[in-house]
């Protein structure tokens, strides 16, 4: 295509920077002055005069515009984190039931895992990870009415736990139900 366009200036706008660079190359190989060939990043304007000359501009900001569903570039910081840590580490979510007026645990926890170690209901790390559940409950301080400090007493317990034994750091979703 170099050939048949005989273009005046070049500038490779596809792949990676080793790939344009390449491509620059071959440009100058078919005939393009060198110093009309443009490997740049983006955001890095080319102006054209009149008279045929170009070159860089003063860099624009640029970046990358994320779609998400029908939102676009709505995406935030938090939310590409979020989904980092869940694609690498996976979520763990304990449903346990607690009596209103005791404060104590109704029934065995259920646990639910995705993307995070394969582990069954029989594995000692599953077993241990109850225990600690069931403990930071018991032990919650002063205040059991307090909904969000047993969460936030099993979320971390649990983390700890978790990391200690896998070296990983799934998501914790706590669901507490009263009955």
């Amino acid at each position: 295509m170099l050939g048949l366009t005989k273009p005046t200036h070049f500038i490779p706008i596809h792949g990676e920077f080793r790939m344009q660079v390449q491509h620059g190359r071959l440009a100058i190989e078919t005939g393009v002055p060198a110093e009309n060939v443009f490997i740049i990043e983006n955001g890095t304007p080319i102006e054209i005069a009149e008279d045929g000359t170009a070159r860089r501009g003063q860099p624009v900001p640029a970046g990358y515009v994320f779609v998400d569903g029908l939102s676009v570039g709505d995406v935030g910081e938090i939310v590409l984190r979020d989904r980092r840590s869940l694609a690498s580490d996976g979520m763990f979510m304990i449903v346990v039931t607690v009596d209103k007026q005791t404060g104590s645990v109704v029934g065995r926890p259920e646990i639910v895992t995705r993307g995070f170690v394969h582990l069954n209901e029989r594995d000692p790390i599953m077993d241990e990870a109850i225990e600690r559940i069931i403990k930071a409950i018991d032990t919650p301080g002063d205040h059991i009415s307090e909904i969000a400090l047993v969460k936030s007493q099993i979320k971390d317990g649990v983390s700890r736990y978790l990391y200690e034994q896998t070296k990983r750091r799934p998501m914790v979703f706590p669901v507490v139900v009263e009955v």
